[in-house]
């Protein structure tokens, strides 16, 4: 019996009024990325030829992921990956998406580093709670002389950083630790010798969680909890980094849109740690927050 086809422009018509009917935002461009990834042709082939005939095999594939983005499932998690910056990361479910907010921390990062090279020393940077890894991968393709020491709760995400390492070819200069914040780095002898910590921090008030939109809910609880007020992270980051940055070091963390006020008075109690600068985002809010460790 001859297998059952259907023209891509059908398809897609369909997709794009399922996923609209559902409240999905963007449900057009939804639609073409689970179509690139399930049909295995690229967006814009989608257009160029419209009369393409789909198997019905492949079809019901595509219905199937499309019925899960209608439920909410984020986009990342059905296509399997994520751009951020100049990478292509994998991405699965149970690991935090990366944000393109999460691009600021990383170029003032860069930024610093820079500065900080020489070619006697190798530059050591600490990025806590790593996720799929976006932050240390980005910043190891653009140092040679660099180590990173990279840390999430999650045996996961550092599963799924490592892949992303691998597949970016920069996994030797990077060290995957499982643990809870500076924990796993106890024993490495690096007390008082990194030159910059780096953060996205879990920071959503807890009793906000609910109030997130429906795909933000799918990712992991840990990955945005950030406990009363969204400080909780805060409160340990801030005064445990003055053991590990060495005199002169630099700690960089993402904040909510809201808190730069409420981490700013964190930081005014630790008198060796010097507020330089807040960046904001692309909205105009505030989004990183500079900090120096003083001698």
């Amino acid at each position: 019996m001859e297998k059952k086809k259907k023209k891509i422009k059908e398809i897609l018509n369909w997709a794009v009024s399922y996923l609209k009917e559902r409240g999905v935002d963007s449900p057009r461009i939804n639609a073409e990325l689970i179509a690139e990834k399930i049909i295995g042709r690229s967006r814009i082939s989608l257009y160029l030829e419209p009369d393409f005939l789909v198997e019905d095999e492949v079809l019901a594939k595509f219905e199937k992921e499309i019925k899960r983005r209608g439920r909410r499932v984020p986009v990342e998690y059905i296509v399997g990956e994520k751009h951020f910056m100049d990478l292509k990361l994998i991405v699965s479910p149970g690991v935090y998406i990366p944000r393109p907010e999460t691009e600021i921390l990383v170029e003032e990062a860069l930024r610093i580093l820079k500065k900080l090279k020489s070619p006697a020393s190798i530059l050591r940077v600490v990025d806590l709670g790593t996720g799929t890894g976006n932050i240390a991968i980005s910043i190891a393709k653009k140092f040679q002389a660099i180590k990173i020491y990279t840390i999430d709760l999650s045996f996961k995400a550092i599963k799924v950083a490592k892949m992303n390492a691998r597949l970016n070819r920069v996994e030797k200069k990077i060290d995957f630790l499982v643990g809870d914040l500076f924990s796993p780095l106890q024993g490495k002898k690096l007390e008082g010798k990194i030159d910059l910590i780096v953060s996205n921090p879990p920071y959503v008030d807890r009793k906000k969680l609910k109030e997130l939109p429906p795909e933000v809910k799918k990712e992991p609880d840990f990955a945005l909890n950030g406990g009363p007020g969204g400080l909780s992270f805060y409160k340990r980051i801030i005064p445990e980094s003055l053991i590990w940055l060495k005199n002169g070091g630099w700690l960089l963390l993402e904040i909510g849109y809201d808190q730069d006020k409420k981490v700013t008075q964190l930081l005014q109690s630790e008198k060796r740690l010097s507020l330089c600068r807040i960046v904001k985002d692309f909205n105009g809010n505030p989004r990183a927050i500079i900090v120096q460790k003083t001698s």
